[in-house]
């Protein structure tokens, strides 16, 4: 078995994966590593899950020369979702280098981020269109950059980046080193690849390495005049702790959301015509599991890392086997099981067919509390190797963590290892700085979190690892810091109530002089009004941030919220008159 050491990786770099609990690597890093590490250029086609994080970024970090401040190192993604989770895992990674990594993407004020690069960035993950920008500013120069990746390549060239992405990479050293990382390679891809690229190495992973053996996967053949109350009564079947549910456009997943809020399913739409702010609203509330279920386009099927995901249902088949791997890989991530249903009508029989021989799985018909044979095969297998292939109790098959480990490494390179015996913790929220949240919990505590801590990103996967502690370390904080004082009743006028509904996992600043002034919108409950809609009106109106929106309470027929004293007035000129949710927004400050 190859192990991290010897593909010639540095003892600092196998000091932090120790720490991160990897032990051998998945078959992308195995053979891109060494090849990288020689400098030599790499393209590697890999699907979601496979580990091509650390197969980039491993040699990337033991490259950054430390006592250098200039910009080394170019990452470039094709969404914020991803950018910010590749940003966490290189953090991880370079732990015990000290290591400068960066992120910079839209959505997120720029001068801050302007900010961060003059102090010194040496690893810069960044969107295309941000990076463009900083360049165009001159807050990001790559004069000195040596190591250069793309990130979902065929995804970039899907956003139209293509034409960016060239320029980008023709403002970088000529004799810069690059790697390029796509599930699929059209030929604009191998035309960029020609051009820009010396005598690459071509690494490809089989589509027998990339299907997840956790997940199990059903079918149901249904009339497409009554889908979506089949959907309805397979989602009410099922129970789904939360589940991602795919539908092929955006038309046709803000249609689907009302069906089921009709049908008294509460969802969440995501796709790419909502706003910035809108997408981050959906996203932070998904990931802290204050929201359920998420009905979004292709948009959410790569790059989003969320351990809490049991279910995966899609709702309309794919257009390509590709695209299914990318969807059921949001669910059975972290050594979890998941469940994957894909809804077909009796034309696209074919379609699942060609999954099938695409991805070298069985898809069976679903029935209700149907399990797999391939699943319950898999679900066995860390327990057998963890007594040596000897039978033992079932409930303690769950409890082994070192085989869970050794299911999908590169899945914890983007979370840190989490106790097995206990419910999923949520995954980090959307921010270019790691933040430690607690459990979930039913009910309204549930929803009543601490504000996030702010710890330095390398520093929160180590500190989890330690296995005698694991089990415990959730469990403690719970009692301490959720007081029943904070679920009696919401007076706006406790600074605890701050913590309500955590909107940013960046720490909080404080507001000068603790001045706020209450803003009210004349639009509420009745018109559909969430608070994740508030905030992204005034994010996406006005210069202020997330985190300066406070206090966000959605009553009958109007809202209240909390702004800076000094920046109510622009609050109320810009963003009265937009619209969220159909309905036009009519802003004004409180009276005391």
């Amino acid at each position: 078995m190859t192990t991290f050491k010897e593909l010639g990786l540095s003892e600092p770099i196998l000091e932090a994966l120790t720490h991160l609990g990897y032990d051998k690597p998945t078959p992308i890093q195995e053979q891109a590593i060494p090849v990288l590490l020689e400098g030599r250029d790499v393209i590697g086609q890999a699907q979601t899950g496979t580990g091509k994080t650390a197969a980039f970024g491993l040699p990337l970090l033991q490259y950054i020369d430390v006592t250098d401040d200039e910009v080394q190192a170019l990452v470039l993604t094709p969404t914020r979702e991803l950018c910010i989770q590749v940003t966490q895992a290189l953090r991880a990674y370079g732990a015990t280098r000290n290591i400068n990594v960066t992120a910079v993407f839209g959505g997120a004020p720029i001068r801050t981020q302007m900010a961060q690069l003059k102090e010194g960035a040496q690893v810069v993950v960044g969107t295309v269109g941000r990076v463009k920008d900083l360049m165009g500013r001159h807050a990001l120069v790559l004069s000195s950059t040596r190591f250069v990746v793309l990130d979902e390549a065929d995804e970039m060239l899907d956003l139209g980046f293509f034409e960016d992405v060239e320029m980008i990479l023709s403002k970088c050293p000529s004799g810069k080193q690059t790697a390029l990382f796509s599930a699929t390679m059209p030929p604009p891809i191998k035309a960029m690849a020609e051009k820009g690229m010396f005598e690459p190495e071509t690494i490809k992973v089989k589509a027998a390495t990339l299907t997840i053996d956790t997940v199990e996967q059903f079918y149901i053949e249904v009339d497409p005049k009554g889908k979506v109350d089949r959907l309805a009564e397979v989602i009410k079947s099922e129970k789904p702790d939360q589940a991602l549910i795919f539908v092929r456009t955006k038309i046709g997943v803000d249609r689907l959301a009302r069906d089921l809020d009709r049908l008294g399913i509460r969802v969440k739409a995501l796709h790419g015509d909502m706003s910035q702010g809108q997408r981050d609203g959906v996203m932070i509330a998904f990931k802290g599991e204050r929201e359920r279920l998420v009905v979004a386009t292709d948009i959410a099927a790569r790059g989003l890392d969320i351990s809490g995901v049991t279910h995966v249902f899609n709702y309309d088949p794919p257009n390509s086997p590709d695209v299914y791997v990318h969807r059921i890989g949001r669910t059975g991530r972290v050594g979890r099981s998941g469940r994957a249903i894909t809804m077909i009508t009796s034309k696209q029989r074919d379609d699942l067919g060609a999954i099938e021989r695409h991805a070298k799985t069985e898809i069976v018909e679903w029935a209700p509390g149907k399990q797999t044979e391939a699943a319950k095969a898999a679900a066995a297998k860390p327990h057998l190797e963890a007594t040596g292939g000897r039978s033992a109790e079932p409930a303690k098959d769950s409890a082994a963590p070192e085989p869970e480990a050794k299911l999908d490494p590169v899945v914890k390179a983007e979370k840190p290892p989490e106790p097995a015996a206990s419910a999923p913790d949520p995954a980090p929220e959307p921010a270019p700085e790691p933040a430690r949240t607690t459990r979930r919990r039913g009910g309204l505590l549930g929803r009543l979190k601490p504000d996030p801590v702010p710890a330095p990103a390398p520093a929160e996967p180590v500190a989890k690892e330690p296995e005698p502690v694991e089990a415990k370390a959730p469990e403690q904080p719970e009692p301490a810091k959720e007081p029943v004082a904070e679920k009696a009743e919401p007076e706006e006028s406790k600074p605890e109530r701050e913590t309500r509904r955590p909107r940013h996992t960046k720490p909080r600043r404080a507001i000068a002089d603790g001045a706020t002034s209450k803003l009210l919108i004349g639009a509420g409950r009745i018109h559909g009004l969430e608070p994740a809609d508030v905030i992204a009106a005034i994010v996406d109106n006005s210069h202020l941030d997330g985190e300066d929106v406070r206090n966000v309470r959605i009553l009958e027929r109007f809202a209240v919220a909390e702004v800076p004293a000094d920046r109510a007035g622009e609050v109320v000129d810009k963003v009265s008159g937009k619209e969220a949710r159909g309905v036009k927004l009519e802003l004004e400050v409180a009276g005391r």
